[in-house]
């Protein structure tokens, strides 16, 4: 099992944003690269990941206030975050199985915790 800390998803990427489409571009950009550099970074130290065909996604989020946030537009806003991750690992986002999005306690500036984990079909 591997674990990334990303950043809070900007507003830019909620399902519910109404903005022009050139911020949430450079939003999706952005949040899409630094998936795929932490990913990255952290799948280096690990054996053989990419040998499997599936991977299970579980995101953890720690909001940055005490908003009620919706679970599931909260995983929306993740979609960049998920590609960047297969492009990390090499891998189709279709062998991709998710976990429960997780709402945890608030952090200072928020955080997305993502754990990869290793499925064998």
């Amino acid at each position: 099992m591997i674990a990334v800390e990303l950043p809070w998803p900007p507003k830019e990427l909620s399902p519910n944003h109404r903005g022009h489409w050139a911020p949430v571009s450079q939003a999706k950009k952005r949040y899409r690269t630094a998936a795929r550099l932490a990913a990255r970074s952290a799948l280096s130290k690990a054996d053989g990941f990419n040998q499997f065909r599936g991977v299970r996604l579980a995101y953890e989020f720690f909001p940055p206030d005490a908003r009620a946030y919706d679970r599931d537009n909260l995983a929306a806003r993740m979609k960049a975050a998920t590609d960047g991750i297969a492009d990390a690992i090499g891998m189709n986002d279709r062998g991709f199985h998710f976990a429960p999005a997780e709402i945890r306690d608030k952090t200072k500036g928020g955080m997305v915790r993502v754990t990869m984990e290793q499925v064998v079909l």
